[in-house]
């Protein structure tokens, strides 16, 4: 019989040679490889590329702070009991603009910086605003423009959140984007 504490340490180093091996216990200061984890490599920004421009089902231009801006939603997709939405913003002029509170309303935490908590979903006929979920830390379920990090002349950024789902027999939902007004009759898929 093998005894307990000899068991315990093979365990142990199993175990150790595991995560190790994995990455999550990295050896002497080891910097993680580009894009592991934490900030996307890209900051969230969306980078001109050979694959196929995304379909766009409402937009609207507006100008904000001095900048132009054109906002486009690309899907706001019905996932069981929730609504994804993603959408992008474009400067679409010369003038840099920090978007990192531009999606934030006096109706959200005070950690929101950086994501699109005020952005809202609104289903008119039932008289019903969707907010951006929120996980079991009320941190926003969604993504958002790097806080301080400007949105500069010809770039764009992509941009998700997740909702709570309307009834089944809602077909199109507006879709309220702080800044940029409410665009009407978004079709649900």
């Amino acid at each position: 019989m093998k005894s307990p504490m000899r068991y315990l340490l093979a365990c142990g180093a199993i175990a150790a040679l595991t995560l190790t091996g994995c990455g999550v216990l990295s050896g002497g200061g080891e910097s993680s490889p580009e894009g592991a984890g934490g900030d996307p490599v890209n900051g969230g920004k969306v980078e001109a590329g050979k694959s196929k421009p995304r379909k766009t089902i409402a937009s609207q231009d507006v100008t904000v702070q001095g900048a132009d801006l054109h906002f486009a939603v690309h899907d706001l997709a019905r996932r069981g009991k929730t609504v994804e939405l993603t959408f992008s913003v474009s400067n679409t002029g010369k003038k840099e603009i920090e978007l990192g509170t531009a999606f934030i309303d006096g109706n959200v935490l005070s950690d929101d910086r950086g994501t699109i908590a005020g952005v809202k979903l609104i289903d008119p006929g039932n008289g019903k605003v969707h907010l951006v979920a929120r996980d079991s830390q009320k941190r926003c379920v969604c993504t958002g423009p790097k806080y301080g990090e400007p949105l500069e002349g010809g770039d764009s950024i992509l941009m998700s959140g997740t909702y709570g789902a309307p009834p089944k027999d809602v077909e199109e939902m507006n879709v309220s984007i702080p800044k940029a007004g409410t665009l009407n009759d978004v079709p649900l898929s």
